[in-house]
């Protein structure tokens, strides 16, 4: 494991000989630079490296074969961040040229840059020229700052059709998205779609049962989430029958109470119709004679009924009857001459 090397941390506002020194070896850098020093690049391409924010990152420097480094300058966009000067026979020099990097960069073994606690503001493009006796060397690298995904979710919406075919809707998500993740669907292996939304027909009598996974990455994670098709369309028939079922209730309830409201019309309706018959029966003699003089007014032929109780004292000398009330039905045809005394005396001559 390689040894991390600390950089000196001189100060910056005194204006010292050592500090005109380092000056003047980068005066020297930016002339081993000029025509008389070829400069060559050890990768025709920078390399691609990928950082996780919050965590460390190393970028890998290796040397020219056969080639005695003199010096080495890390750049960030193009500005100075370190300046090294590798000694065999001591500790190299180590000298930061910016001081926001001082708490978070250092140096392996090998002059490879280690930045810890790593930014978004960190992405960039970064540089080492190293300088030989004969020719100038450069290693470029671009680093990407990503974070961790976190959270993979899926949504659904499934509903059954008429022919009783599930159509399962599902959509994949993660927390704090960027235009950095991918998404795919998975089943038996095999890729479905580069999506994050999916949309599958399942048959419950012909289909076995099936898994799909939802898969999330970008350059330093990947999360997965898988569903089952058979469990999905299995609640959303549940929730069909009972649907269906507290609909049957609810139409039942409703004929019953229809049932219950046209039976007491009918009884009410009933009851009305027999009213008057009943307050006939419980009036008195004199108001069923009262009625029998009122009838001899009343057109031809009407039938009038009349109600004779027997009173208390007529019931003590009698002989004892078997219904003490009765009824007597009696038909009136008046005449234009009539009068209505004669008429009532008439209606109780009937009586007798």
């Amino acid at each position: 494991m390689a040894t991390a090397l600390t950089a000196s941390r001189s100060q910056a506002h005194v204006f010292t000989a050592e500090s005109m020194l380092w000056l003047f070896r980068l005066l020297l850098l930016v002339f081993c630079f000029g025509p008389g020093n070829p400069v060559s690049q050890t990768s025709s391409t920078p390399l691609m490296v990928n950082g996780v924010l919050g965590e460390s990152i190393t970028l890998p420097l290796e040397f020219p074969a056969g080639e005695k480094i003199k010096t080495i300058t890390w750049l960030y966009n193009g500005t100075s961040i370190a300046f090294i000067e590798p000694c065999e026979a001591k500790s190299p020099q180590i000298h930061l040229t910016n001081p926001k990097w001082r708490k978070r960069l250092n140096f392996t073994q090998s002059y490879s840059l280690q930045l810890s606690n790593l930014e978004m503001e960190d992405t960039g493009s970064y540089s080492a020229q190293m300088s030989s006796e004969t020719a100038a060397n450069v290693s470029s690298y671009t680093l990407r700052i990503f974070r961790k995904l976190k959270n993979i979710q899926v949504t659904n919406h499934s509903q059954l059709s008429r022919n009783r075919i599930c159509e399962i809707h599902l959509t994949c998500s993660v927390e704090d998205p960027n235009d950095n993740i991918s998404f795919k669907w998975e089943a038996l292996g095999k890729t479905l779609l580069s999506e994050p939304n999916l949309t599958i027909s399942w048959d419950p009598r012909n289909s076995s049962e099936q898994d799909y996974t939802c898969i999330a990455e970008n350059a330093v994670s990947n999360l997965s989430f898988s569903v089952s098709a058979q469990k999905l369309c299995g609640d959303v028939e549940n929730q069909y029958t009972d649907t269906n079922m507290i609909l049957a209730v609810i139409l039942g309830a409703g004929i019953v109470i229809i049932l219950i409201i046209v039976l007491l019309l009918v009884l009410k309706k009933r009851r009305a119709g027999s009213l008057p018959l009943s307050i006939q029966q419980t009036r008195g003699p004199a108001e069923s004679a009262g009625n029998t003089g009122d009838a001899s007014v009343s057109p031809v032929n009407n039938t009038v009924y009349a109600s004779v109780t027997h009173s208390t004292r007529e019931m003590e000398t009698s002989t004892p009857v078997e219904n003490n009330l009765l009824t007597i039905y009696s038909t009136i045809n008046d005449s234009k001459e009539s009068k209505p005394t004669s008429s009532r005396a008439t209606a109780f001559d009937n009586v007798m």
